[in-house]
């Protein structure tokens, strides 16, 4: 990884990422790593380490961030915030760090295939819908349990469900990550990192 120069460093990185402030307490670390030691992907990916990341957020360094694989390593377990002594909601924490990278072009092949789910979702209020046969065998299941035979959505949930995503932006926003062209990731953690034998 090249040196970082004053240049790359931001004294404001930490309010950037967090600026729905929904990690208000970040700066209450106390850099114990119980997050990264509970954490399943740490524990399969040596470079995907919670604490390196809040580190870099508070130091201001967003050099090894945006661009990193790991951050689209963590699956939003919780293990982290349940073990946190000072609760801090790192699922969140991360949440808004994608956010920041979607925004700047990193991570965009882990987004753009769920959009679909997403769309669809406002045209009919199902994220799913699988073909002729698997319609028809869901139809006799659900009819051989008594209930009926393929859920409905009424037409004001799907009403409803669209102003939500158009209200809120969301449409807006998942049509423009459609028209970018995403920059490539890294696993910019695992660079720098003492080789064990």
């Amino acid at each position: 990884m090249p040196r970082e120069r004053e240049k790359d460093w931001n004294d404001n990185l930490y309010a950037a990422i967090d600026r729905y402030k929904l990690v208000e307490n970040l700066e209450q670390c106390l850099q114990c790593g119980k997050c990264t030691g509970n954490c399943p992907v740490a524990a399969l990916t040596p470079s995907y380490n919670p604490r390196a990341i809040v580190n870099d957020i508070l130091a201001g360094s967003p050099v090894r961030l945006l661009d990193s694989e790991e951050i689209w390593r963590c699956l939003w377990c919780g293990n982290c915030y349940r073990v946190c002594p000072v609760d801090i909601q790192y699922p969140l924490l991360m949440m808004q760090i994608r956010y920041m990278a979607l925004e700047n072009g990193y991570g965009l092949q882990y987004v753009l295939p769920i959009n679909k789910f997403a769309f669809r979702a406002m045209e009919k209020g199902l994220t799913f819908v699988p073909g002729r046969k698997g319609i028809e065998k869901i139809m006799r299941l659900r009819t051989s349990i008594g209930v009926e035979p393929w859920p409905e959505v009424s037409p004001k949930a799907i009403q409803e469900y669209r102003e939500i995503f158009e209200q809120t932006g969301a449409q807006e926003w998942m049509q423009n990550l459609e028209s970018r062209s995403g920059k490539p990731l890294r696993l910019s953690y695992a660079e720098g990192r003492l080789a064990h034998e």
